[in-house]
């Protein structure tokens, strides 16, 4: 039954969703768009496994959603038009505790990039030019700045707005009144979510 937990795991993270525990015996599915009755069915069918699966010793920690969370979220999607997956991982982005070697001041600014990105609704038009979530949040897991070869679009306005979005290119503002071009373009292999850095210790 593992195997079977693991591959309805699978479909899910890649139609863009995932399976996450949000308390001993809970589970919460985040998806995109709604995910097909027989896929829900078979989650519940195999949710035993999938507890086990997720709090084994190579799992994320338990993760509670305070209220204060869920309503970050809940006005990301609804307000911003963000797809439900990104609203909820964004709303988790804590300004507090930077991940890797990164600065708090521009740990900072990158999250209050991603939030001006939602609040201005370029989530929802991203989504619907075919943007992906690693072309926008993705990062090196090591050096989220460093390495550009692997930086999604968000890491790189730091703090400069952003005037339009195609399928293809971004056109950015600079500092001094000009306008920079970002091609949109495939990631190199390697790269990580923002959500999914690890804090400091």
């Amino acid at each position: 039954m593992t195997a079977l937990a693991a591959d309805a795991l699978a479909i899910v993270r890649a139609a863009g969703g995932d399976v996450r525990m949000v308390g001993p015996e809970r589970l919460k599915v985040i998806a995109p768009v709604p995910l097909p009755d027989d896929l829900v069915d078979r989650l519940r069918t195999v949710k035993p496994e999938l507890l086990a699966l997720l709090s084994g010793p190579n799992a994320p920690a338990i993760e509670i959603w305070d209220e204060a969370e869920q309503e970050r979220a809940a006005i990301a999607e609804y307000d911003g038009g963000a797809p439900r997956v990104w609203a909820e991982a964004l709303a988790r982005l804590d300004p507090a505790h930077p991940p890797c070697d990164i600065s708090p001041m521009r740990w900072l600014r990158f999250i209050d990039d991603c939030g001006r990105f939602l609040d201005d609704g370029w989530a929802a038009r991203a989504e619907a030019l075919g943007w992906g979530s690693l072309e926008l949040f993705g990062c090196n897991r090591d050096e989220p700045f460093a390495r550009i070869s692997q930086a999604g679009l968000l890491w790189l306005l730091e703090g400069r707005k952003l005037l339009a979005l195609t399928a293809e290119t971004a056109a950015i503002a600079t500092h001094s009144g000009g306008k920079l071009t970002y091609y949109r373009r495939l990631l190199e292999a390697g790269g990580v979510l923002a959500w999914e850095l690890g804090g400091r210790t």
